[in-house]
């Protein structure tokens, strides 16, 4: 299974891709040191990277969890990383795109750890109308200097 972090490194943040003893880098345009710290800039790419992996392939999201991890989806609590990635894996849609309309952030502890609050819509395959969706995210900083998420909370928006 492949495994996503986001570290940070000397003057960048990267998102790097793990899979199977291949490493590819994913995503960010060069940080000076003080954005990499920026809880804007780390909420910023880990959002750009979980959207994209989970409406390509959702099977990948594993690397962010831990086995502490906690996803509460539409009120289903679901801990540890394998449970996660089998609940995600698991939902009753192939194709899904989502749309970001917002995304708020702010420092959260530990030290260097961001609260993540989404909100946007999603298009399902073969569905005519999107659905709106709210998402919460705790990223907790590793010794490593990477970011895995604690906390995962979900909910459709119904009107």
């Amino acid at each position: 299974m492949g495994r996503c972090v986001i570290f940070t490194h000397s003057l960048a943040l990267s998102l790097a891709y793990l899979t199977d003893g291949e490493e590819g880098t994913a995503l960010v345009s060069p940080l000076t040191a003080s954005e990499a710290m920026d809880p804007d800039a780390v909420a910023k790419a880990f959002v750009e990277h979980y959207y994209r992996t989970f409406d390509s392939n959702r099977q990948a999201l594993g690397g962010l969890y831990q086995d502490g991890s906690m996803l509460t989806f539409e009120g289903d609590k679901i801990q540890g990383a394998a449970a996660i990635v089998a609940k995600l894996t698991s939902l009753p849609f192939q194709q899904c795109a989502h749309a970001i309309s917002t995304v708020d952030c702010q420092p959260s502890g530990p030290p260097g750890g961001v609260l993540v609050f989404v909100s946007g819509s999603l298009q399902l395959g073969g569905e005519q109308h999107s659905l709106k969706f709210s998402q919460m995210f705790h990223l907790i900083p590793t010794p490593q200097g990477s970011f895995y998420v604690l906390n995962d909370i979900f909910r459709l928006n119904y009107a």
